[in-house]
């Protein structure tokens, strides 16, 4: 080499927050799904939480009018915090829904579905190595975000011999002094474990007891499959906003998941924060999409009511078909899910979600991809219809997949 040349520059290197990602569990699962079908096998695919409903028709008519409204100009940049017809809209739901009141002006900020949400908040609130309490199985997005903002993660059970419900007393004492935050998801993703309100009032007492913070995450709390069940906010047992800050989404309650829309609600210091890190990362939502998802909050809750009690038939067909195969599971209260538990033949959730790929064309996600609490179980999603899920469980019998 001349003197004249420069020396070779150095492989760029992932920074420490990229090392410590999870690999997505569900990526392994799902490109096996993939060369099934490029094999040409017919798969039933019930791994993603993806609806297969069609958004309510108020929602695409909203979307229409707004994109060719020639008065408003929506495809303008967007405000930061949401349009304030749109937290409006938010506000009087919480209203008619919890009896919760909300000021729209700064306590509620508009997402990029609560996944963009749960992102601002950690980043806003967390420096590396500050402890979370995390209740278990979660929704993955809680573990990837958690790695990127390098938080330290105490895991929370969520386990049978109490109802599904963290046992808030099994936690140490240190640990719940030296956390910041406890995240609670109900109805749960992915077990459809429900709330109680005496579960709630004891969170808040421990919340109080030990200086945390709640993150709540209600994003399937329209999805009622037990006409007896009636999800509640933990706003309601936090009217004053004093800790905590609650997510929900258009995903699963209007099958809005591709438009990208949700909500943060709760304590107002929080939510300025997040509309901080926001206008510093990125913009608003699209305003035609907010105007299509405040109409729907406006409007008439008939749709949930309805995709309620499709998931309900589709949750008994399923149930129904692996009857047979003597797998012990309580029909679900809540959710798209059917939390099922593996075979004690299998030594891993992945293992069990492999053969049943590989010995029947039936794609489910193994528990392990929802935090350690999960292994042991797979989450069946009720996104097909009817006929699909009779022919998954029938297919299992047919392979002989018995618990």
């Amino acid at each position: 080499m001349s003197s004249s040349q420069s020396p070779v520059k150095p492989a760029l290197e992932p920074a420490d927050r990229f090392k410590s990602l999870p690999v997505y569990t569900l990526a392994r699962v799902l490109q096996d799904r993939d060369e099934r079908i490029r094999q040409g096998a017919d798969v039933i695919d019930l791994g993603v939480g993806n609806p297969d409903m069609r958004p309510p028709q108020l929602a695409i008519d909203t979307l229409k009018a707004a994109l060719e409204d020639p008065k408003v100009q929506n495809h303008r940049y967007p405000s930061f915090n949401g349009l304030p017809e749109f937290r409006a809209a938010i506000a009087g739901w919480y209203q008619r829904r919890f009896g919760v009141a909300v000021d729209p002006a700064t306590e509620t900020l508009a997402c990029v579905g609560s996944k963009e949400g749960i992102s601002k908040f950690l980043l806003a609130h967390f420096n590396p190595g500050d402890t979370m309490l995390l209740c278990t199985p979660c929704y993955p997005a809680y573990i990837g975000q958690a790695a990127i903002a390098q938080i330290r993660v105490v895991d929370v059970p969520l386990e049978r011999a109490s109802g599904m419900l963290p046992d808030l007393s099994a936690i140490p004492t240190d640990e719940a002094r030296r956390a910041k935050v406890i995240a609670v998801n109900f109805p749960n993703n992915p077990s459809a474990a429900v709330e109680t309100s005496t579960f709630y009032g004891d969170l808040m007492r421990f919340a109080r007891d030990h200086d945390l913070f709640v993150l709540s995450d209600i994003a399937y709390c329209d999805l009622s499959l037990d006409p007896s069940y009636r999800a509640r906010s933990f706003l309601e047992f936090d009217t004053d906003k004093e800790r905590s800050i609650e997510f929900h989404s258009f995903s699963k309650s209007y099958s809005m998941q591709g438009w990208r829309i949700g909500m943060a609600t709760g304590n107002r210091e929080v939510v300025q924060r997040m509309v901080r890190m926001k206008s510093n990362m990125d913009y608003g939502i699209f305003m035609a999409v907010q105007r299509a998802a405040l109409a729907v909050l406006n409007g008439p809750q008939d749709y949930v009511e309805r995709v309620s009690a499709i998931y309900r038939r589709r949750r008994d067909v399923f149930l129904d078909a692996i009857r047979p195969l003597g797998y012990p599971v309580e029909p679900p209260r809540a959710t798209i899910y059917v939390w099922l538990p593996i075979p004690s033949a299998f030594a891993s959730s992945m293992d069990f979600t492999r053969e049943l790929l590989e010995k029947t064309g039936v794609v489910v996600a193994p528990g392990s991809g929802f935090g350690r609490s999960g292994e042991g179980f797979v989450r069946v999603a009720l996104c097909d219809t009817e006929e699909r899920l009779r022919e998954a469980g029938q297919r299992m019998a047919k392979a002989g997949m018995k618990f």
